[in-house]
C-alpha cells in the first residue's frame, strides 16, 4: 500500500513538471548499426568485425551514446573501412588476387546433415560470399581423415559445381594434416555479387556403414572416424572481365550518363539518393556542395565511376552519416521540447532495426505526419514485420539475455563430452527463434517465461530428452513438462549462468534479479571468501551445494545478498550447468529446489518457481519495458523516466502484455519523443 501510494505520488508531480531526459547531442553508430546502415545505404553486406574494433557498453548495452566516443584510431578505422567499402560498392579491381579463408571450427560436428546444406549430404558449411568483379576463382576445400570412397560436393548457388571422390588414404594422426587438400580445388568463373557456397559430403550407404555406434561422439576428445571439412577458401579474382552487374551497382549508379552533357545531371542523381539515405533527412543544397567536390576529384583520377567510389567514401566518413544528431532548438535552456519528425524516425528505425528510415518513414516524416500519433502506431506494427526486426533479437536479446556471452562458455570436456559447437549454436538458435516467434505472432511478453512451446532440432532434443524429433531444422514443439517451457528452461541461459564444472546458485539467481525482477544485486565485496572445499566440512560426508552456500553465508559480509540471490538460484538446481535435467547432484545426492522469493513467496520447484513470477505480471513486464526503453533511448533511466515505465506497463496490462503494446507505449512515451534541452552555460545546472 505504501509502496502503492508513493508511485501515485511521483506519478502525479510528473503530470506537473515532466522531465523527459536529455541524450546526448551527438550519438555514434555502434557497430552493428554501421553494418545495416552501410547494408540500407549501399546494399552491401559488410563483415564490420574485421572493420571496427568492439563497442564500449552501458548499462548492459552497447549503444549507449555516453561511451560512444571517438578516438583518433578509431577514425583511422573508419576512414580504412571506408575505402574498402567504396572499392567493393563501385567494383573496382583490386590490385592482386585475395585468398579468404572460411574456417570450420574442429567441434562441430560433421557426421550429420547441416540445417541449410543439400539433402542427402554430412557435415561441411554453407557460406555467403560476395564475388566484388565478374572473373574466374578457385575454390578450395581442405578435408582432413580421408577415407576411400568419401565423396564431397562443392555447390554454388545450390548447383553443383564440381564433385570430388577422394582414393583410400592413410588416416593422417597428425590433425594438421591434409593428405589430398592439393587436389580438391576448382577455377571457375563467376558472376559479381553475393553468392552461397556449399560445401558437404554426400551421406551414401558406404559411409553410414564406416559410423560406429557410439553413445555419442565429441570431435574434441575422440578420433574422428569420417573425413570432416576443415576450411574453405576462395581465391581470386582472376581474368577479370568487369565489375559485372551486382545488386549493389544497380542500386548505386540509379542512372549512367550516356554523353558528356549527361553526366552533370545524372551525378547530382546519384549523390541526391545516396545522400538522402545516408544523412536520414531530405538534401540539402550545401551536402550536394560538398560531394560534387568528393566526385570532381575522384573523377579526375579516372573516370566516372571513380568520382563516384570518391563520393561514397566522402559519405562513410561524413559525421552526418556516423553520427545521429539531436541539436537543441536556438534559444532554448533546459525546457522540453518535442523531437522533430526527422529525429523521431531515426530514433524509431535505431530502435527497432538498428539501421537508418527507410524512403517511407522519411517520406512520413518530410511531409510532418509521423507525429501524429494514428500514424505512428501504424509505422511501429509495419516496421515489426520486416524482416530488419530481427536486429531486436540480434542486439537486445543478445545483450538484455546475455546470449553473447554464450560464445566464451567451456564446459568441461570430461564431464560434459557431448557438448559441442552443434549444440552451442543450437540454444543460440532455441532462444532467438523463441523471441522471433513472439515479436512475429504479437503474443504476451509473458510467454517468456511461461510459454508451452519451444524451439529445437534433432541434436537439441536429444539433449533435452524430447523424443520423435529428426532433422537438423528447427521446429515449434509443445513441452507440457513444467520444465522446457520459457527461458528458465533454455539450454543457452542455464549455461551462461554455471560455471565449466558444476551450476551455480549465485549466478542462476543474480540473472533472475537482474533480469527478470529487475532488482540487480550489488557488486561483491573486496576479497570475498570462496567456497568452502567439498571435503572436509562436514565429517563423513561431502557437503551438497545447498550446505556449501550455507556456509558461506555465515560470513556477514556475505549473508545479506546471498540471501536474496541464493534461494532464487537453487529453483533451478534441476537443470545441470548444461541444462539437462537431473534428480541427483553431483555428489549424487537427491536434489532440493526449493526456495523463496524476495517478497516471501515460497517454490519447490522450477515449475512453481515460475508460476510465481507471473503471479505479480508488473515485476517481470516493468523489468523488460526498463530494458527496452535504456535499449531504445541509448541512455540510462532515471528516477524521472519511472512514471513513464509504469504508464506503459499498465497500458499494456489492458493488453494483455503483447509485445506491440510494450513497443508502441515506448515509442509514443515522453523520454521517446521529447528531449530537455541543455541549461545556460554558467548557471548552477550547469556547474553541478
Amino acid at each position: 500500500g505504501l509502496a502503492g501510494w508513493l508511485e501515485s505520488q511521483l506519478d502525479a508531480e510528473a503530470l506537473v513538471r515532466p522531465n523527459p531526459g536529455r541524450t546526448q547531442t551527438l550519438h555514434r553508430l555502434n557497430r552493428a548499426e554501421y553494418r545495416n546502415a552501410v547494408r540500407d545505404v549501399l546494399g552491401l553486406v559488410i563483415d564490420v568485425d574485421d572493420l571496427l574494433p568492439a563497442d564500449s557498453a552501458s548499462y548492459g548495452f552497447d549503444n549507449i551514446a555516453g561511451v560512444l566516443r571517438v578516438s583518433e584510431s578509431l577514425m583511422e578505422r573508419y576512414l580504412t573501412a571506408a575505402r574498402r567499402i567504396s572499392r567493393s560498392a563501385v567494383g573496382t579491381t583490386p590490385p592482386t588476387p585475395v585468398a579468404t579463408t572460411y574456417t570450420v571450427s574442429p567441434a562441430l560436428p560433421q557426421d550429420d546433415h547441416i540445417e541449410g546444406l543439400p539433402y542427402g549430404t554430412r557435415g561441411g558449411t554453407l557460406i555467403t560470399h560476395r564475388f566484388p568483379l565478374d572473373a574466374e576463382y578457385v575454390l578450395r576445400a581442405e578435408v582432413s581423415l580421408v577415407s576411400g570412397g568419401a565423396e564431397l560436393e562443392i555447390s554454388l548457388d545450390g548447383e553443383r559445381v564440381e564433385l570430388f571422390r577422394m582414393q583410400q588414404g592413410l588416416p593422417s594422426l597428425d590433425i594438421d594434416g591434409n593428405e589430398v587438400g592439393e587436389h580438391l580445388e576448382v577455377r571457375l568463373p563467376i558472376a559479381a555479387g553475393p553468392r552461397e557456397i556449399s560445401v558437404s559430403f554426400l551421406k551414401t550407404p558406404a559411409l553410414l556403414s564406416e559410423t560406429p555406434r557410439r553413445l555419442f561422439q565429441n570431435p574434441t576428445v575422440s578420433r574422428r572416424s569420417l573425413p570432416y571439412l576443415r576450411s574453405v577458401a576462395v581465391t581470386g579474382p582472376f581474368e577479370v572481365t568487369g565489375p559485372g552487374d551486382t545488386p549493389v551497382r544497380q542500386r548505386l549508379f540509379s542512372c549512367r550518363p550516356v554523353t558528356t552533357n549527361d553526366e552533370a545531371s545524372c551525378v547530382t542523381q546519384i549523390l541526391s539518393n545516396l545522400a538522402r539515405r545516408a544523412y536520414r533527412r531530405p538534401v540539402e543544397r550545401g551536402d550536394l556542395d560538398i560531394l560534387q567536390t568528393a566526385y570532381a576529384a575522384g573523377r579526375a583520377d579516372r573516370d566516372f565511376e571513380a568520382g563516384i567510389e570518391r563520393v561514397v567514401q566522402q559519405l562513410l566518413v561524413s559525421p552526418e552519416f556516423l553520427f545521429r544528431v539531436e541539436a537543441d532548438p536556438v534559444g532554448a535552456e533546459a525546457t522540453n521540447y518535442r523531437l522533430s519528425d526527422l529525429e523521431l524516425a531515426s530514433r524509431l528505425s535505431f530502435f527497432l532495426w538498428s539501421s537508418v528510415p527507410d524512403d517511407q518513414l522519411i517520406d512520413l516524416a518530410t511531409e510532418g505526419e509521423l507525429s501524429d500519433p494514428a500514424v505512428l502506431e501504424q509505422q511501429v506494427r509495419r516496421m515489426l514485420t520486416d524482416r530488419r526486426a530481427r536486429a531486436l533479437t540480434d542486439n537486445f536479446v543478445g545483450q538484455w539475455l546475455q546470449l553473447r556471452n554464450l560464445e566464451a562458455m567451456r564446459p568441461s570436456e570430461v564431464l560434459f563430452a557431448d557438448f559441442d559447437e552443434g549444440l552451442r549454436a543450437a540454444f543460440r538458435r532455441e532462444t532467438e527463434l523463441f523471441f522471433e516467434s513472439i515479436i512475429r505472432e504479437d503474443r504476451s511478453v509473458l510467454d517468456l517465461l511461461d510459454a508451452d512451446y519451444t524451439f529445437v532440432n534433432d541434436r537439441l532434443a536429444r539433449h533435452y530428452g524430447i523424443p520423435y524429433i529428426q532433422g537438423s531444422h528447427f521446429r515449434r514443439v509443445p513441452v507440457a513438462d513444467g520444465y522446457r517451457g520459457g527461458l528458465l528452461g533454455h539450454g543457452s541461459i542455464l549455461t551462461i549462468t554455471s560455471h565449466p564444472v558444476r551450476t551455480s546458485p549465485v549466478f542462476r539467481g543474480k540473472w533472475i534479479l537482474t533480469n527478470i525482477l529487475g532488482s540487480p544485486p550489488p557488486d561483491p565485496p573486496a576479497n570475498v571468501p570462496p567456497l568452502p572445499d567439498k571435503a572436509g566440512v562436514y565429517a563423513g560426508r561431502t557437503p551438497s551445494m545447498r550446505e556449501r552456500m550455507a556456509i558461506h553465508r555465515d560470513n556477514p559480509a556475505c549473508a545479506s545478498c546471498h540471501a536474496m540471490i541464493d534461494p532464487l538460484g537453487f529453483g533451478l538446481e534441476r537443470f545441470d550447468p548444461v541444462g539437462r535435467l537431473r534428480d541427483l547432484d553431483d555428489q549424487f545426492q537427491p536434489i532440493d529446489a526449493s526456495g523463496v522469493l524476495p517478497d516471501g513467496t515460497q517454490f519447490d520447484d522450477v515449475a512453481e518457481l515460475r508460476t510465481a513470477l507471473i503471479e505479480r505480471p508488473g515485476r517481470f513486464v516493468g523489468t523488460l519495458t526498463e530494458k527496452l526503453l535504456t535499449y531504445a533511448l541509448g541512455r540510462g533511466l532515471e528516477h524521472y523516466d519511472m512514471p513513464a515505465v509504469r504508464t506503459i506497463v499498465r497500458r499494456a496490462a489492458a493488453q494483455e502484455y503483447r509485445v506491440s503494446s510494450l513497443i508502441v507505449g515506448i515509442v509514443e512515451s515522453l523520454p521517446f519523443r521529447e528531449r530537455r534541452s541543455a541549461p545556460a552555460t554558467g548557471s548552477l545546472a550547469a556547474a553541478r
